[in-house]
Order: C-alpha cells, then structure tokens, then sequence
C-alpha cells in the first residue's frame, strides 16, 4: 500500500538526517521551502514535520524554527563501561572537569554502601561529565582513601576505572545500579545548563571487584532529554 504523502516526505527527510545531509544543530527549511521542494501542501509538510519530532530527530524553537537533533548518547545499564569508554564507543568526544575533589569521614550511609565503619576517611568526588563539550551528567563519587592513597585530580580528570584496572592492578567486577526519576534543584540546573526543576535522571550505583569488595559508591544525575538507558531483559525458559 503506498503511504500517505506526508509520510513519504518524512522518510525523506528522516534519511537526511541519518546520511548527514542535515547535519545535528542545522535549521530546517521553512514550511514555504519545504512546500515548494516537494509540491505540496503546508498541512502536509506541517504532518510531516510533526513525525519528525515525535520520533525525537527535531525540535522546535519557537519564533525561529525547527532544528535537527543531536542524536542521544546511551547508557547500557548490563554493560560496565567507564564513562570515557562508553562515550567513545558512540563517536563522540567524552570530556571530565572535577569541580570538587576531598576527603572527609564517612557517613553511616555511605560506610554501608562500601561496606566499611562509619566515620572512615573517603574521597568525596565531583565531576561534571560532557559530551561534544554539552554537560550531560554530574557523577558524585565516593571512595575509601585507603584503597587508592595517591588518587590525585588529575586522575579525576581521565578515566578513573583506567587508573584502578592499569595503574592499580585491580580487576573490577560488577556494578549493582539503581534508578529513579528526580528533577533538578538550582545549583544541579545551572551546572547542566538546564532550567530549574527540569526532569533528570537519578542513578545510584556501588561498584565491586572480583572478591566482592565494593570500592565505589556513585550518584549520577543525567539529563533526561539528552541520555537514553538501554536495558535487555532476558526470558529464562520455564521449567
């Protein structure tokens, strides 16, 4: 059966996007242009268009027009990844700035996330993490001093789990995460270029290596219109 008109123009222009023609961030034809391309009529462009942003490939800035979206980075919450890896492996550029680095005692909370007394000296971490230069998530990370004694900024600012695996010899295992639905105070919405109370989310995570030790306990807030989260669940056969 062919398809209606609209939908035709919007596999068009949806194979423009993909192919690169129009490029992430690039204004899109007016409705006028766009109905003297394919001849038609400016209820059927505006039908078209209207796919286009159901299916998240634009958005739309009011008074100036439509823009094609940068397609969103994913996090595969059943693969343990660093952030750099992960990032990386998706042809974008990861980048880290460290906007707090220092060690204090432990909270009874955080000690029983790392599974040590309370009040045992922990790094206490924050990085704003970016992708193509957009800051997309703030990670707040906690670490037990003893275990990594020479963790320095600079470390910070590269690959963490580079620094455990290569530098420290350690293997890491798995990581047990949580997630739930927040939304952003002031300070959070300033540090992700967002508006105040914008959807975002909450990810809390403990990391352990291959004995069982949990050396990482970590809160990332993600932006939630520019992150997606893939999870694969898998059916056992009944017996």
């Amino acid at each position: 059966m062919l398809k209606p008109r609209y939908m035709q123009i919007a596999d068009l222009l949806t194979e423009q996007i993909k192919d690169g023609t129009l490029t992430p961030g690039a204004m899109m034809p007016t409705e006028a242009e766009l109905q003297a391309t394919y001849d038609v009529s400016r209820v059927t462009i505006r039908k078209a268009m209207k796919v286009l942003v159901d299916n998240d490939l634009l958005y739309r800035v009011r008074g100036s027009g439509s823009y094609v979206k940068a397609p969103k980075a994913q996090h595969n919450a059943f693969q343990l990844m660093g952030f750099i890896e992960e990032v990386s492996a998706q042809g974008k550029t990861p980048s880290s700035k460290v906007i707090a680095f220092e060690t204090s005692p432990c909270s009874h909370t955080i000690a029983s996330k790392l599974n040590v007394e309370e009040g045992t000296l922990i790094y206490e971490i924050q990085r704003l993490r970016l992708i193509d230069g957009e800051p997309e998530i703030l990670e707040c990370t906690y670490l037990p001093v003893a275990m990594f004694t020479d963790l320095s900024i600079e470390v910070m600012q590269t690959s963490k789990y580079d620094y455990i695996e290569r530098h420290k010899g350690m293997q890491i295992a798995k990581s047990r995460q949580c997630v739930w639905p927040d939304s952003t105070s002031t300070s959070l919405a300033a540090l992700l270029n967002t508006r105040e109370n914008s959807p975002i989310l909450r990810v809390e995570s403990v990391s352990e290596l291959v004995d069982g030790t949990p050396f990482e306990y970590t809160v990332n807030y993600f932006r939630l219109y520019q992150y997606s989260f893939e999870f694969i669940a898998h059916r056992q056969t009944p017996q």
